[in-house]
């Protein structure tokens, strides 16, 4: 098995489709999109997720954009519509 510190996931998928890494460890969505396309003869996921994280957006500090996301966030998180989707992409609950 060969691991690398500071794999970024382009290189890292490309080692393992070549067959020179046994596994990945990356950020969750990342890798769930790379075994529903991609990936999806070279690999599957084999455990669940290690360490839930929140991601976030970036943003010019000016942008009017920021409240409508954060209240879109917030009545997703609020009306179980977060959640169900989490579930659907991940199996399980965040």
């Amino acid at each position: 098995m060969v691991a690398a510190s500071e794999l970024l996931i382009d290189t890292g998928a490309t080692a393992f489709k070549n067959g020179d890494l046994d596994a990945v460890v990356f950020h969750s969505p990342i890798l769930v999109h790379y075994v529903l396309t991609d990936g999806a003869a070279f690999g599957q996921l084999a455990a669940p997720t290690f360490q839930y994280e929140s991601d976030g957006t970036a943003l010019p500090s000016d942008s009017k954009w920021i409240e409508p996301i954060n209240q879109s966030i917030l009545k997703f998180r609020e009306d179980g519509t977060y959640a169900e989707i989490y579930l659907k992409w991940f199996g399980e609950s965040p």
